[in-house]
């Protein structure tokens, strides 16, 4: 596997080469944002890892800007900051995890595996966190067990894997989910959700599923 790191912190970026290269990974180091997009022109690379407060061009900016070039390289983001709204923005631009400052490398390196291995396999299966959605069974896969969720359950959280990081309206929901031009009487939405958000709370012992009173629905890690 080749892993670009984006880090200025030449101890942390150093620990996480000699780390990564203990276990068969080749690792190339640059320190701010600009060399990151640089390089990423000139060689492929598996997995990127950015440090978010980086000198010339920070993490954030450099995630949005290998998104706009069309870079499909998944990119993880290694942060101190660890407010919902950082993990939000982060998300949003394209980031495919995100990482707390300090961390272990055990952490780091199960996290790289998993953002590769939901890369590889992302053209039949839906990826967040600890669980998997299966794209053709409807089956939602966590680590307790596998469940095959009802039809609207399956589309409700796809829709939800696939606005990670955004507040979804209900009227979004009722268009993008039931098909429906108009709301409705009914509380269809408000039920499916809550039927939903019960399942993975017990699958999972994690709240994903957040009510922004008057606004809508976040999914979103704790």
């Amino acid at each position: 596997m080749q892993i670009l790191i984006a880090e200025d912190d030449k101890s942390i970026a150093n620990s996480l080469k000699k780390n990564f290269e203990g276990e068969g990974f080749h690792v190339t180091i640059v320190d701010n944002g600009q060399k990151a997009l640089d390089i990423v022109e000139k060689l492929e690379f598996n997995i990127i890892i950015l440090d978010w407060r980086m000198p010339v061009l920070n993490g954030i900016d450099t995630c949005k800007e290998l998104k706009l070039r069309g870079i499909e390289t998944p990119i993880i983001l290694l942060t101190a900051l660890s407010e919902i709204s950082n993990k939000v923005e982060a998300l949003n631009l394209g980031a495919d995890d995100y990482i707390t400052k300090p961390f272990s490398f055990e952490e780091v390196l199960a996290r790289i595996k998993a953002v590769h291995r939901r890369y590889e396999t992302s053209l039949n299966e839906l990826f967040f966190e600890n669980i998997t959605l299966h794209l053709i069974t409807h089956e939602l896969e966590t680590p307790k067990e596998k469940v095959k969720l009802p039809e609207k359950e399956f589309e409700l959280l796809k829709y939800f894997i696939e606005n990670k990081g955004s507040i979804i309206t209900k009227d979004k929901l009722y268009k993008d989910v039931w098909n429906l031009q108009f709301t409705t009487t009914t509380n269809v939405v408000e039920a499916t959700v809550k039927n939903l958000r019960k399942k993975l709370e017990e699958l999972t012992s994690q709240k994903f599923i957040k009510t922004i009173y008057g606004e809508g629905y976040l999914f979103i890690s704790d």
